[in-house]
């Protein structure tokens, strides 16, 4: 069920290793990433958290094996894929299949790997999906993917600071869209700046500001780029954190700038090269601004599976969190 007008929920969805945030207004809903690293999870897990906020849409792919499927279709007005890596967008292609999406916002840098091919044929097949991207929209509306050529008739170029309106008194800006192949996709993170009522969210996604240092150090990279082009828009009640809690994000004169009350880590179990992540001294940093951290991979250890978000066989899966956006009150969260 939608909240009632005026209250809005923000929703930390536990992927595992991954990320998935759902924003709802009693008019609108709108999924930023959808995705995870960990190979033992199943795309399903997402589709049982959207079933249950949204309500379950779409046909016997879109619910666990033995259960009935949906008898009907439910709007998605908006979902964005921050950047084209594996943990943000593994379970996309099955929303965008299963939900009516009306708009899907993609940087655009295509990424050569079989999930990313996934996705745009999602978008390319769905009666109801119109793609944006930063980059260019090529003439024929047609893109090359893993040796796969795509047709999306629905098809326009976003630019930074574009605002565009999710329902009343709500509304969500671009502030960082790059679409050009950089060397690493976590550069090319769409990063937006969601108004809901007077509260103020940012989701930036893997924007970074550079190598693996302390907090302490110089901020750079996307970081950088937001404090000095946006430095009023980057303010924030809610911040999901960066790169789910690398020390490569998170410079302490980033969240200095930013200064939220709650900060989202999704995190979970898999190693990002050789760290398991978030790293302690990202939490340290939050705490010292005042910030209470939500983190997603605190019962990991001891989730149960039938306690399990979907009930397969993953990691975590048991610390989601819904943060409740109400008039006149501060944000409140529960498990």
């Amino acid at each position: 069920m939608p909240p009632p007008a005026g209250t809005f929920r923000v929703h930390l969805i536990d992927v595992g290793t991954g990320l998935a945030i759902l924003v709802q207004g009693h008019d609108f809903a709108l999924l930023y990433d959808a995705g995870t690293n960990d190979p033992a999870e199943k795309p399903v897990r997402v589709l049982a958290y959207l079933a249950a906020a949204l309500g379950a849409s779409g046909d016997g792919l879109c619910v666990d094996r033995g259960q009935p499927a949906p008898r009907q279709r439910v709007k998605i007005d908006h979902v964005v894929l921050s950047h084209p890596h594996a943990d943000h967008g593994s379970a996309m292609d099955l929303v965008i299949h299963c939900y009516d999406v009306a708009n899907m916002w993609d940087s655009g840098r295509i990424n050569e790997t079989v999930f990313y091919r996934e996705i745009l044929t999602a978008v390319g097949a769905s009666a109801t999906a119109h793609y944006h991207t930063a980059a260019d929209v090529p003439g024929d509306h047609v893109v090359g993917v893993k040796g796969t050529e795509i047709k999306i008739a629905k098809w326009d170029r976003f630019s930074e600071g574009d605002s565009i309106h999710l329902g009343e008194s709500a509304k969500f800006t671009i502030l960082h869209a790059e679409g050009k192949k950089l060397a690493d996709p976590n550069q090319n993170s769409v990063v937006i700046a969601v108004a809901l009522g007077t509260a103020r969210l940012l989701l930036v996604g893997d924007a970074e500001s550079g190598d693996r240092e302390d907090p302490s150090a110089p901020v750079g990279d996307i970081e950088q780029f937001l404090i000095e082009q946006h430095a009023a828009d980057i303010r924030a009640d809610i911040l999901q954190v960066g790169h789910h809690g690398s020390m490569t994000s998170s410079r302490r004169a980033f969240l200095d700038a930013v200064k939220p009350h709650l900060a989202l880590v999704s995190s979970g179990p898999k190693l990002y090269g050789k760290v398991k992540l978030p790293d302690s001294v990202v939490l340290e940093a939050l705490k010292a601004i005042g910030a209470t951290i939500l983190r997603t991979d605190e019962h990991d250890d001891h989730c149960d599976v039938d306690q399990r978000l979907g009930g397969d066989s993953g990691p975590g899966g048991c610390d989601s969190y819904v943060i409740t956006i109400a008039p006149g009150q501060p944000a409140a969260q529960s498990p």
